[in-house]
């Protein structure tokens, strides 16, 4: 059993709560001509966890709501496999995605007890902008009322891996080279 999940049915949204077979859409086409666009989507139904912060959802403060995509550890790594990225199935790829050290994806823990939810794996790169009117009816349908809420600490952990992700910083710079010159700098310190 773990203590990271907790079954919510009330109404209401924190981050860090997880929404199974949520509808959203996606636009695969957008044309404008003159002052009528054109839209094709469709509707995927996804697991998805909520990002945005709780304080902003409790006091109204937000109309849309950001959500991650959430796929079983299981279905991540087929298709990452299945895409050509065998280093999935190593003990070092599992070993870095529970430290963390895999920035945009993050670790979730399973759960036994209904709803009931497999080690999965949250990624950032997936995100999705839901109208919060959505989020409320959805939340309200049978059979939807019953999700996830992560407990703390373990929420503020989910925050701060998505903030880490979002934060991160590529440097122009290559420093290679100091691997040789920074160890002959110090090879004879004593």
């Amino acid at each position: 059993m773990s203590d990271w999940w907790t079954r919510v049915s009330a109404v209401g949204h924190e981050q860090g709560d997880l929404l199974f077979k949520l509808p959203v859409p996606t636009v695969t086409h957008l044309t404008v001509e003159g002052d009528r666009p054109e839209v094709t989507y469709r509707v995927d139904l996804i697991d998805a966890i909520v990002v945005t912060q709780t304080c902003d959802l409790e006091n109204t403060k937000v109309r849309s709501v950001l959500l991650a995509r959430v796929v079983s550890w299981r279905d991540f790594a087929s298709a990452q496999f299945a895409a050509g990225n065998s280093a999935v199935k190593s003990s070092a790829y599992v070993t870095n995605l529970i430290r963390g050290d895999i920035p945009p994806l993050t670790l979730l823990h399973e759960r036994t007890e209904a709803p009931a939810l497999p080690w999965s794996v949250c990624d950032f790169r997936e995100l999705y902008t839901v109208d919060r009117a959505h989020l409320d009816h959805f939340t309200t349908q049978p059979g939807s009322r019953q999700r996830l809420r992560m407990r703390s600490p373990y929420k503020e952990h989910f925050a701060q891996a998505f903030a880490r992700f979002f934060m991160r910083v590529g440097l122009p710079h290559d420093a290679g080279a100091f691997a040789a010159a920074g160890k002959a700098e110090v090879a004879d310190l004593k």
